[in-house]
């Protein structure tokens, strides 16, 4: 059974999560080869000639211009006049004259035709005869009648054609021109499947019904279970439709006719079967209008200092009567000229976080792990270490994410701006920062709390969604390094309270290629360092 939480948390992010580039790009390619095909200049106003190619009408219903093009059709017509094909144009019938001059009867009609030319040109007997092209006046019309008045190829008839085009067509038009549209799509959406398969871990068919079998098993993986995995792909895929359509019994007969398992076990296990959507997701505490969270929506509300944030004139002390923790005095400059609000809020899944790693415009290539040194009863988040930062100079809060007592990841400052927690070597340049509420062994007014300090201050919850945040991590940035504040600035600090690095190598198998105390690795050092690594 699968939750509709999480099915609702994959959805929202589903589209940030996929790489969609490729994809973008040909949808852009295709964009401007139909314009190419169906626009020109043409169409504005009528007569207008572009080329030897004039426009006979304008676009009735004028909508507008999609740069220098014109939406829209309007009649066309070619004049000897098209840069290049004048005498492609042109049937020379002079020859058809000489044999009239010698009084043949058969040349009566061609004489007659001869003497009306030359009425209407007001000159003398024709050589030539201007032959009628009419067309529209998109691209792909231009190229075809061009094409079939001139009997030129296409490479030939690019140059005209481009003329009538809106200046940077060329490439859109020469496309368009040699190949369907189709073909530019189609391996990009090919690919395009086969990461999206790759991200949801299934065939990409029905969307859903793939997002449902990548978080719950898969009905057929079940059946195959209890047949011991006799069965082929048909054969597996002939019992889950029949299950589809309640026939119980005969799933139960089929599997039993190649299992050995005993029929009780089988009678049990296909029972409890169903390939409809809504009995495998639960709704239990489901809110089923979860927010569709716009990943770095809010990022654009960070103005450092300026940060308007809901609590910016908050000015709190926290910790012991002792004074020895505090929240850090007055914002100085926490007072925001920046009208744009910016909330702390909070991540609803791991896609979400996923999908938000993948949007950072900046370089990332390790993840620096803190504390916030404060005591186990003290439920902190990002909005008292904003103020804390604050007052120690700095531009907010300086973590871009912190994991509350709960267990509950909270956002910082955006993961697209530099963070201000590590500047030894220049670590916040590359490196995502994270800080665990906590660090003192203890709660608070404890006499000599500077001595209890340790990973024994964070809570079940707060392990948890730091394995959460670092298997993310890993799947977004496989070469990534991480570190422990103490890694990263050994002579001062002692925060995370265990060895990061160590930890890492022995719960995710990924070892650090450097030391935190030399400068981080961009993308390109990292993977030659571990292309070149000896194993």
């Amino acid at each position: 059974m699968v939750s509709f939480n999480k099915v609702n948390s994959v959805l929202s992010t589903f589209d940030q999560r996929l790489p969609r580039d490729g994809l973008l790009a040909a949808g852009n390619q295709v964009v401007g080869e139909y314009n190419a095909q169906l626009t020109s200049k043409l169409g504005g106003s009528q007569g207008e000639i572009l080329n030897g190619i004039q426009a006979l009408t304008s676009v009735a219903d004028y909508p507008g211009q999609f740069g220098d093009n014109v939406f829209g059709t309007a009649t066309i017509k070619l004049t000897d006049a098209v840069d290049g094909f004048t005498s492609s144009l042109v049937t020379d019938i002079a020859s058809l004259f000489s044999g009239g001059s010698g009084g043949h009867s058969v040349f009566t009609d061609v004489l007659n035709t001869a003497a009306a030319l030359a009425a209407v040109t007001q000159g003398g007997p024709a050589s030539g005869y201007l032959q009628s092209y009419f067309a529209g006046s998109g691209g792909e019309s231009i190229q075809r009648l061009l094409g079939t008045a001139t009997g030129k190829p296409i490479s030939q008839l690019l140059s005209v054609v481009s003329t009538v085009q809106a200046a940077g067509s060329a490439q859109f038009i020469q496309n368009a021109m040699k190949q369907a549209l189709g073909a530019t799509l189609g391996p990009v959406i090919s690919e395009f499947n086969v990461r999206a398969n790759l991200t949801i871990g299934t065939a990409l068919g029905s969307t859903l019904q793939n997002i449902v079998d990548a978080l719950d098993t898969p009905v057929v993986q079940i059946i195959s279970g209890l047949t011991q995995g006799k069965l082929k792909t048909a054969q597996l895929n002939t019992i889950a439709r029949l299950i589809e359509n309640g026939n119980y019994t005969g799933a139960i007969a089929a599997v039993a006719g190649v299992s050995t398992l005993p029929i009780g076990e089988i009678e049990s296990g296909i029972n409890g079967l169903s390939t409809k959507l809504s009995d495998r997701v639960t709704y239990g505490n489901a809110v089923l209008t979860l927010p569709n969270f716009d990943i770095g929506s809010n990022a654009q509300g960070w103005d450092g200092v300026r940060t308007n944030t809901p609590n910016s004139d908050y000015n709190a002390t926290l910790g012991s009567s002792s004074g020895s923790i505090t929240g850090g005095g007055s914002s100085s400059g926490g007072g925001s000229s920046n009208s744009e609000p910016y909330n702390f809020t909070y991540i609803a899944g791991s896609e979400e976080l996923e999908a938000e790693m993948r949007s950072s415009s900046r370089e990332i290539t390790e993840v620096v792990i803190h504390w916030t040194a404060t005591f186990m009863d003290q439920d902190i988040g990002s909005e008292e270490v904003h103020q804390w930062h604050l007052a120690r100079g700095f531009s907010g809060c300086g973590y871009h994410y912190i994991i509350r007592r709960d267990g509950r990841l909270q956002r910082g400052r955006p993961i697209g701006k530099t963070g201000a927690h590590a500047k030894e070597n220049g670590h916040n340049n590359k490196s995502i920062g994270i800080s665990l509420a906590g660090g003192y062994t203890c709660v608070s007014g404890t006499s000599g709390y500077q001595n209890l300090v340790g990973k024994e201050s964070f809570t079940t919850e707060q392990n948890k969604a730091m394995n959460e945040f670092l298997a993310t991590f890993y799947k977004v940035f496989p070469g990534g390094q991480a570190f422990g504040h103490s890694d990263t600035d050994p002579g001062n600090k002692i925060d995370p309270g265990f060895s990061v690095p160590s930890y890492v190598a022995s719960v995710f198998n990924k070892n650090n290629i450097t030391t935190g105390t030399s400068a981080p690795l961009t993308v390109a050092q990292i993977s030659t360092a571990r292309s070149t690594a000896t194993v």
